[in-house]
């Protein structure tokens, strides 16, 4: 038989199947382009949503520095806590300029040191009402309920701004105490007494001082978050501080005496030790005192955000 030619159709060995054109299949996954040229996402892949990662995460340090930044962008509270340290000090300097004339202020002229700082009485009234304000401003405008939506939390929001205040407190008011202390002993009058700061007391003055003022401004943000009123919290800072001492003195002494030594303004001057008398604690227990009342004012500023809607 003679062989087929080259142009002829070649017969395949049942073993051999023949050449089949193979198409490519589109395949199942596709692309979506952005409008920039440069960036391609993976249809298969944009169906996952990529779990939260640390970055994303609502920590109580990122709560603490977004506290921080929105009291320092406010110029109102900066204004605030300026008039603070302007107060302590300039109040201290004119008390000890007057020490020893009939001008000064009598309850004060104890000795060089009170006088100096006595600006702190009028000083730990605005510590108070701008801790107050902090909050109770942020229920007024609604930006609490942002901000709790951004942070469920609550306590973690309540415990960053008693950080934040208070520390911010305590750092401003002893360097306005060190400077009141300084201005007031450079401008005392003949015939007394000046001291430096390595003076008996005149440490634990100082540190007490700041102490107690920070106590004062954590005490005005647990009043913020329990009242929600600027006007209210206001009203019962100057109760608690100015007036009910003077009211508890109006008691009978059996009364008047245990309920005057608890009041925050007298647990304060405890902590201070300028003044020593039996109508005050001991520094100890004016200490403990006065983190009682800070404990129980946020504590139940604590309980009031978890029973209480925004």
């Amino acid at each position: 038989m003679p062989l087929a030619s080259s142009g002829q159709a070649r017969m395949h060995s049942p073993n051999t199947l023949p050449a089949q054109h193979t198409s490519k299949e589109p395949t199942m996954t596709s692309t979506l382009t952005t409008t920039h040229p440069d960036i391609v996402v993976d249809d298969a892949e944009s169906h996952h949503t990529e779990p939260p990662t640390a970055a994303h995460r609502v920590t109580f340090g990122r709560i603490v520095s977004s506290e921080w930044f929105k009291f320092r962008t406010v110029r109102s509270n900066v204004i605030a806590i300026g008039g603070v340290a302007a107060a302590a000090i300039g109040f201290g300097a004119l008390f000890a300029s007057l020490a020893g004339s009939d001008d000064g202020p009598g309850r004060l002229a104890e000795n060089s040191l009170s006088l100096s700082l006595g600006g702190f009485q009028l000083s730990q009234i605005i510590i108070a009402i701008l801790g107050v304000a902090l909050v109770a401003s942020e229920y007024q405008t609604g930006l609490i309920r942002t901000w709790f939506g951004s942070a469920p939390d609550r306590l973690r929001v309540l415990n960053a701004k008693v950080a934040v205040y208070g520390a911010l407190v305590f750092a401003v008011s002893l360097v306005a105490a060190v400077l009141a202390f300084l201005a007031g002993q450079a401008l005392l009058p003949a015939g007394w007494e000046a001291l430096a700061l390595g003076s008996d007391g005149v440490l634990q003055a100082l540190i007490g001082t700041a102490f107690y003022a920070a106590c004062i401004g954590v005490i005005g943000i647990g009043l913020g978050f329990l009242l929600r009123s600027t006007a209210a919290g206001a009203g019962a800072v100057v109760t608690t501080l100015m007036i009910a001492p003077v009211m508890v003195n109006l008691l009978p002494s059996s009364i008047g005496d245990p309920l005057g030594k608890i009041m925050p303004s007298n647990a304060g001057n405890a902590v201070q030790g300028i003044e020593s008398n039996a109508e005050l604690l001991s520094t100890g227990w004016g200490l403990a005192v006065l983190v009682g009342w800070v404990v129980l004012i946020v504590g139940s500023a604590a309980i009031s955000l978890k029973r209480r809607d925004a």
